[in-house]
């Protein structure tokens, strides 16, 4: 219980206190979750596309990190352009968060694939629970306020049947806590938190799909991380992937496809930085379906 209390505090307070931008997103499977990390991603599989993701993270530890994204996006009946809608909601001990997004993308045709840049808008909620336990503590009392704002994302991404890349800053706002313990909005360029996704599709035959990829995140005050991964797709049926995370993580991944339209996905991230003796790593489960099958790509669930 005590060691529940100083992390929930640390946790807890940290979005509050910290003049810094609290945007990162991180999702093991960001196969699934292009939406939320590029809204230029709005419409790129040609056709209607659910994601539903679920994070979480520090298993074993009370009041760790939970996370749940739902992204909807697909093409406009004007073939250049994009659209799409995506939810977040995060649990940090007695700190919750629930986000909402409209997205938008247009699409131009360059070399033998697509260029997109993409625009998102929508707000962020936010408030702490607090018992009787925790009301004593002035720090929680200072900032415990509730809130409701906006944000805004940017994104460019380029894909065609054997690469695709992206470049976005999916939350361009920042919150902070003012002197009377309300939360605001505030922009600062240094501040972004950058993403770059990159891959190739290779086909050595036709049953097998092989996808080497990387998500790069970069703020100026944390630095890289970065995601290297590796997809390998049996008959666009099976596959199974594995990643390396530099912040001490090594993922295993594997998804089926049940018929043509729904594909499930499931990631266990082995960490092995200090604190995986207490935290029993993470888990990520994924589904996605995708509606209507006039496909002009390799693998729908690639991102």
């Amino acid at each position: 219980m005590k060691k529940f209390l100083i992390i929930t505090a640390i946790i807890g307070c940290m979005p509050f206190l910290s003049q810094a931008q609290d945007n990162n997103i991180l999702f093991s499977q960001y196969g699934f979750n292009g939406l939320t990390l590029n809204p230029a991603y709005a419409g790129s599989h040609e056709l209607f596309s659910a994601s539903i993701l679920s994070r979480y993270q520090w298993l074993g530890f009370e009041g760790a990190p939970k996370d749940y994204a739902l992204n909807l996006h697909g093409p406009g009946k004007n073939t250049k352009t994009g659209w799409g809608a995506n939810m977040m909601y995060e649990t940090i001990g007695i700190r919750s968060t629930f986000s909402l997004y409209a997205n938008y993308a247009y699409r131009l045709m360059l070399g033998t694939g697509s260029l997109s840049m993409g625009l998102k808008a929508g707000f962020v909620s936010g408030n702490q629970e607090i018992d009787d336990l925790l009301s004593t503590d002035p720090a929680y009392n200072v900032n415990a306020s509730n809130y409701f704002l906006p944000n805004f994302g940017i994104g460019v991404y380029y894909n065609t049947k054997q690469v695709f890349a992206g470049i976005s800053v999916p939350l361009m706002l920042g919150y902070e806590s003012n002197g009377d313990g309300s939360i605001g909005a505030y922009h600062d360029f240094s501040m972004y938190t950058y993403y770059l996704t990159a891959g190739v599709r290779l086909a050595p035959s036709d049953a097998w799909l092989v996808t080497p990829s990387m998500l790069a995140r970069y703020q100026s005050s944390t630095g890289f991380v970065l995601d290297c991964t590796v997809n390998v797709l049996y008959r666009e049926l099976f596959g199974v992937g594995f990643s390396y995370r530099t912040t001490k993580a090594l993922i295993m991944m594997v998804n089926y496809r049940i018929g043509y339209q729904t594909t499930i996905g499931l990631a266990y991230d082995f960490g092995f930085s200090d604190i995986n003796a207490d935290n029993r790593n993470s888990i990520e489960i994924a589904i996605q379906v995708d509606l209507g099958f006039k496909v002009n790509r390799t693998n729908p669930i690639v991102f």
